[in-house]
């Protein structure tokens, strides 16, 4: 699991008060975010959600021996809040990937991110529930995993793993105001996703 940090610039109008030297004028500053990623495959394959890398500049990848490696999109979408990116380092090690098809509701979850920027943190918890559908801000999501792991902003990104330490899901939103409910992206829909934002540059639609 690896830290991501986002830049971005960002316009923004001079204050009305500028109309005295001639009239309002753009100005750019730059703005940081900061989330999680899983590191897919050891060739430099990095999944994380599209609204952590979103409108970048550019994109660092820190990983946890503290190497700092600059990544390249490589395909995003948004629908699914995932997007894949390509770094540049000898010696990664890919997370162990499991399966959700036996997930059981009460068993063990672990959680592994940055929650504001503090690295390699792990918390634990329990499934809450399966299969939820999730409104957010613009879309709705569905078939998330429901998990009470204290998941937090920075999370977001990062794995959520069976006591195994396999990886079951993408840890990707939270309920505003609410205490341990966060959701995750089931690690067969990221597989499909990634394969095919690597394949074709964009995910085949289901019919």
């Amino acid at each position: 699991v690896v830290n991501i940090s986002a830049e971005r610039l960002v316009r923004q109008r001079t204050s009305p008060l500028d109309l005295f030297w001639g009239g309002p004028r753009e100005s750019g500053r730059r703005s940081e975010s900061l989330g999680s990623g899983v590191i897919l495959d050891a060739s430099g394959i990095v999944v994380t959600n599209d609204h952590v890398v979103s409108g970048a500049s550019k994109i660092w990848v820190t990983t946890s021996d503290g190497r700092e490696l600059e990544a390249e999109l490589l395909g995003a979408d948004a629908d699914n809040d995932l997007a894949v990116l390509k770094v540049d380092g000898k010696g990664l090690r890919p997370v162990r990937v499991g399966t959700t098809a036996d997930l059981m509701i009460g068993e063990t979850t672990i959680a592994v991110g940055n929650p504001f920027g503090l690295s390699n943190t792990v918390t634990t918890g329990i499934v809450s529930a399966l299969k939820r559908t999730v409104q957010g801000e613009q879309r709705t999501y569905t078939d998330f995993i429901q998990t009470d792991a204290a998941i937090n902003p920075g999370n977001s990104g990062g794995a959520l793993c069976n006591v195994l330490g396999e990886l079951i899901g993408i840890n990707t939103a939270i309920v505003g105001g609410a205490n341990t409910i966060g959701f995750a992206i089931p690690v067969e829909r990221v597989r499909r996703i990634v394969d095919d934002l690597l394949r074709f540059g964009e995910v085949k639609q289901v019919w």
